[in-house]
């Protein structure tokens, strides 16, 4: 059990080298007339291992595809309902102006408006994601998850400039609707 955990770690860790080094322990072992089952029993295991990787890629690459698709589908719904919103409330900020508000009043108020609106979903599908995360690195200690760290990071900028380029285009776009003429 102690010699499986060392191969294991040395397979992770070096890659080429470690492979090498687990085949030449693997023919020590095999050379070893009480231990044959144990070698087979390792060389199943590294190769469950190494085609474990190959899945684990290809269930991220099909993950992020859609996690893409959804966010982009899901904040351009968002952007347009707010956009025929815009054009539907430009009287109301008409009277708005009317009574007295600045326009710096009125953009902080449809700046806060469209933040509200972006940002419950945003909430949501944030608590979702935590709980989402804890459950595929359960699944993914199978698979080896050294860098989960950095695919949460590189997702999250991936976030951050889908949805908040669709919201900055539609305040900006939003700001354009209602301004007087």
């Amino acid at each position: 059990m102690q010699s499986e955990s060392i191969l294991l770690a040395n397979y992770k860790e070096t890659g080429k080298e470690g492979k090498q080094r687990i085949e030449e322990i693997v023919q020590k072992l095999n050379e070893h007339p009480y231990n044959n089952q144990s070698s087979i029993e390792m060389m199943t295991k590294l190769y469950l291992y190494e085609n474990s990787i190959g899945l684990g890629a290809m269930v991220t690459f099909i993950g992020l595809y859609l996690g893409i698709i959804f966010l982009i589908s899901s904040a351009a719904i968002l952007a347009l309902k707010e956009l025929s919103e815009s054009t539907d409330n430009k009287e109301r900020f008409r009277m708005l102006r009317k009574i007295g508000a600045s326009e710096k009043m009125i953009h902080k108020a449809l700046f806060l408006q469209i933040a509200i609106f972006f940002l419950f979903p945003l909430l949501i599908a944030l608590i979702h994601s935590v709980f989402g995360i804890m459950f595929c690195n359960y699944i993914l200690e199978t698979f080896g998850n050294e860098k989960l760290l950095e695919s949460i990071i590189m997702t999250a900028i991936f976030l951050v400039l889908i949805y908040g380029g669709y919201f900055l285009i539609t305040y900006l776009c939003s700001k354009n609707i209602i301004k007087e003429k």
